[in-house]
């Protein structure tokens, strides 16, 4: 089998935990001032760092470890001096371009094939896989989300427009003092022509309150009647308001009012960490796709190695069924070569479902899954060492991890509704006031010239108060508000024990797939000098017995399992890194793919990741 690169990979180059952890703890207590919560922030800077010190403290700092060498074993040092020839037995890895039996595609056509490499397929699939985009999608509403929020708080025009026409009977009152005579004091019908125009701004404040500012035009045209005058007439009235409204208890101060764009911004930051997640899970998923392929091809090789060979024993056995083959070992040669060459046909199958299933992940619009061309993967395992520091594996998995992000921006949630429920509390004490410049006159220039005169100017000032008796429901929802709070500190530290878990599970399948490459390795030299052996025998002394020729059939058998057993190692090794890098959310970073957001706290330098190796290497 073809050597292997042996570079190292280092995992500790990453800074100390708890800066970007309270760092992000920042945006929990810094972005509010509640009132009387100078305790609680304790508690609850407190409690997160009690949570993060739980994984981390009782871990010493340890020199950066490395995943154990190959296992250094008797069978290869034994075997070295014939390692060349043995890695020419049995079936070949199928790289640098070996030729495989793909048989008729579905349109019963030769089978095509494209190459493609692992970071060409995640680079691609991180454009364009359905998942990623349907996460981008979430993420752009979520940001439309804090645009409507602020929205709340941008100036509003407003005017309408009223024309009234009446004309109505009416009551008319007479007055009779002595020497004038009967005097009407009004008119036997009401015509009059009006029309109004009010236009003005409003706009709410971050205090909670309102303020708006209009002007008014009203026009009046009363027709006259016998004995009475109308002064003016026509009459022009202007007028200029300016008003506000601000609670002074509840609902008071930007924490109450800037809350709803808060929650937005922190729901828009949860989207941007669920799009983080789905990118970790698509490059994972295309990783452990793409090596499945290379698996399922290595599979297919074995199967179509298997049926040459055993081809070649079946037709020696059917070449001495004269001379000492019986029937019975001839048949049993051929149903081992037609088993052989139904497990061919499988792999031939299992070939293009793998690839199917990483098209689909790529989603390249250039490889649709209805097109029946099959990828072939042009890169190879690697099956160098990985370095790493448990501590500062677990610090990076805590810091970067989009559920422990996602976690401590439901803590900023539930601390913000903690505000706003103590805030609701409060008796409601409202302060309203107006002032209003007035003007009339027969023209509307004149009428605006004495709004400058100040002359008549209207003020208005109240106060409304209202309090619940007992104030069960206000104290209900605060008590409400605090628990969620506590729950939400509860689903951090669980999320902080998620994490440890999957990067200690992560780095242990590493350690352990790492060695099993070494010891399938051995294993598969072992097979190799065993069929070697035989072959030595059946040159050299023409053993060629139904028995001897049994258990060249075994020996193959044996060789080509162990072959596939050492590709399958190779593959779970690289998949366990992906898995890593994604449970520890740097697998950006390390696929080098820069997703620019908005962070929480300050990043942190990545580490390199193990390069695949080229497929012609």
């Amino acid at each position: 089998m073809p050597g292997f690169s042996t570079r190292t990979v280092t995992l500790s180059s990453f800074g100390p935990l708890r800066i970007t952890a309270l760092a992000a703890l920042g945006v929990v207590v810094g972005c509010q001032t509640p009132y009387g919560q100078d305790e609680d922030t304790a508690r609850l800077q407190a409690a997160i760092q009690q949570a993060i010190a739980r994984e981390t403290d009782h871990l010493e700092a340890e020199p950066t470890l490395e995943s154990p060498p190959f296992l250094d074993s008797e069978v290869e040092r034994a075997l070295a001096p014939r390692r060349a020839e043995l890695e020419k037995l049995g079936p070949q890895p199928p790289r640098a371009g070996l030729r495989l039996d793909l048989g008729e595609d579905l349109l019963g056509h030769p089978q095509r094939e494209v190459a493609l490499g692992l970071r060409a397929a995640i680079t691609t699939a991180v454009e364009n896989n359905l998942s990623a985009q349907s996460a981008r999608l979430g993420q752009g509403i979520s940001e439309t989300d804090v645009v409507w929020a602020q929205a709340a708080f941008d100036a509003v025009l407003f005017s309408d427009f009223q024309f009234v026409r009446l004309n109505q009977p009416q009551v008319v009152p007479f007055s009779d003092p002595p020497g004038i005579g009967r005097t009407p004091l009004g008119t036997p019908t009401r015509d009059t022509k009006q029309w109004e125009i009010n236009t003005g701004l409003r706009n709410r404040l971050i205090t909670g309150g309102a303020i708006e500012i209009s002007t008014s035009i009203n026009y009046d045209d009363i027709a006259d009647s016998p004995g009475i005058e109308f002064v003016p007439d026509p009459a022009w009235g202007t007028a200029v308001s300016l008003g506000m409204t601000q609670p002074l208890l509840r609902g008071f101060g930007s924490d109450v009012a800037l809350s709803e764009i808060r929650l937005a911004r922190n729901a828009a930051r949860a989207s941007t960490e669920d799009l983080r997640a789905q990118l970790l899970a698509v490059i994972a998923e295309v990783e452990r796709a793409y090596w499945d392929l290379v698996l399922a091809r290595q599979q297919l090789a074995a199967a179509q190695w298997l049926v040459d060979v055993g081809i070649e024993v079946r037709d020696i056995l059917s070449r001495r069924r004269d001379l000492d083959v019986t029937d019975a070992n001839y048949a049993d040669a051929v149903a081992t070569v037609e088993r052989r060459k139904g497990d061919l046909i499988l792999a031939q199958r299992n070939i293009r479902a793998a690839s199917d299933v990483l098209k689909a992940l790529v989603n390249d619009p250039e490889l649709p899954v209805g097109e029946e061309t099959l990828v072939v993967p042009s890169d190879w395992m690697t099956d160098q060492p990985m370095r790493y520091d448990l501590r500062e594996a677990i610090a990076v998995g805590i810091d970067r991890a989009p559920m422990v992000r996602r976690s401590l921006l439901s803590i900023d949630d539930a601390s913000i509704g903690v505000v706003v429920a103590d805030n609701g509390r409060l008796p409601q004490l409202d302060l309203e006031g107006q002032m209003r410049w007035n003007g009339l006159d027969t023209g509307l220039g004149s009428s605006f010239g004495e709004l400058t005169s100040g002359d008549f100017v209207d003020y208005i000032v109240g106060l409304q108060f209202e309090q619940a008796i007992g104030n069960r429901a206000a104290e209900a929802y605060y008590r409400q508000a605090r628990l969620r709070r506590s729950a939400a500190v509860v689903a951090y530290q669980q999320s902080i024990q998620d994490t440890v878990l999957l990067v200690k599970n992560a780095l242990r399948d590493v350690r352990s797939n790492f060695m099993l490459v070494g010891q399938y390795r051995a294993l598969r030299l072992a097979q190799a000098e065993n069929l070697r052996a035989l072959l030595v025998d059946e040159r050299t002394k023409g053993a060629l017995t139904p028995e001897f020729l049994a258990l060249k059939f075994q020996r193959q058998d044996g060789l080509a399992s162990a072959q596939v057993r050492e590709v399958k190692a190779l593959v779970d090794y690289n998949t366990a890194i992906a898995q890593l890098f994604r449970s520890m959310g740097i697998g950006l970073q390390m696929n080098r793919i820069e997703l620019r957001i908005d962070e929480t706290s300050a990043p942190l330098q990545s580490a390199s990741r193990p390069e695949a190796s080229g497929g012609s290497s």
